[in-house]
């Protein structure tokens, strides 16, 4: 199976500034009228849309199935990042090979994360108004910062709280970004709610804020455990293919081992 990189360009400010884009997408995705849903996939803070593990999630999640559509943001602006989000999905939808889009899968890694969570809950709001609207099924969460590190009396678990859909979170043992005790907390809290939507955890033992392994780790190398991470997340994408208008998950893959990591 061969996979495209087609490069789009993103103007979120109107004034002309445009910003790179690349809509990753295979070759048995292309034309197809039923093939309606893309990823919207966010770096973080201090990258672009090539850093860390991106690269490597979007040709997976394409050549599973799923086109991803990435942008570099150059402003950790919550709000410039809002904008540029818009202006990347519109236009990787002007290319033929997207034009039947209309869900997203809205992922983000760190700050990216939180991008995704405001985007989700914006996106959802419209479709609510207007059902012509593209529709936001769920949210991926690569090392969502709850807190800066050491800053552990400033937390962001209302960002967390706020989210009205399926829900997947990626997240290190060793993130200093996320400290155990109070992720469990936050996540716990979010469950007790009883949301009408799936929230699931997928551990990297030993992962930091980068999701990177230490290579000292006797269990595996960070090769294997990426092969991990990506495949639960493209487990949790299928199951969001089975939703209905309501946003209720209608059949979802269990939770497991996935090389290094966990899914609870």
């Amino acid at each position: 199976m061969t996979i495209f990189e087609y490069e789009i360009e993103a103007e979120p400010d109107g004034r002309g500034a445009k910003l790179e884009g690349l809509v990753t997408i295979s070759e048995t995705t292309i034309d197809r009228r039923d093939n309606d849903l893309a990823v919207l996939l966010l770096h973080g803070a201090g990258g672009d849309l090539h850093g860390g593990h991106l690269d490597y999630t979007s040709d997976y999640l394409a050549w599973m199935g799923f086109p991803v559509v990435r942008v570099t943001m150059k402003s950790p602006g919550a709000l410039y990042r809002m904008r540029a989000a818009h202006a990347a999905m519109a236009a990787a939808k002007e290319l033929d090979e997207m034009k039947y889009v209309k869900r997203w899968i809205l992922m983000g890694h760190s700050n990216g994360a939180r991008v995704a969570i405001a985007l989700a809950s914006e996106m959802l709001d419209a479709w609510r108004l207007d059902n012509s609207e593209d529709l936001p099924l769920g949210v991926v969460l690569f090392s969502f910062p709850l807190h800066a590190p050491g800053k552990h009396d400033d937390l962001r678990d209302d960002e967390l709280q706020s989210l009205e859909l399926p829900t997947f979170i990626v997240r290190g043992t060793r993130d200093t970004f996320s400290r155990q005790d109070l992720f469990d907390s936050a996540i716990k809290t979010m469950r007790d709610a009883k949301k009408a939507f799936p929230i699931i955890v997928h551990d990297v033992i030993g992962g930091n804020h980068s999701l990177q392994v230490p290579k000292s780790s006797k269990d595996t190398t960070t090769e294997i455990e990426r092969d991990g991470v990506r495949t639960a997340v493209t487990n949790f994408c299928i199951s969001l293919k089975n939703i209905n208008v309501a946003g209720r998950v209608l059949h979802q893959e269990p939770a497991g081992r996935a090389a290094n990591g966990t899914t609870r």
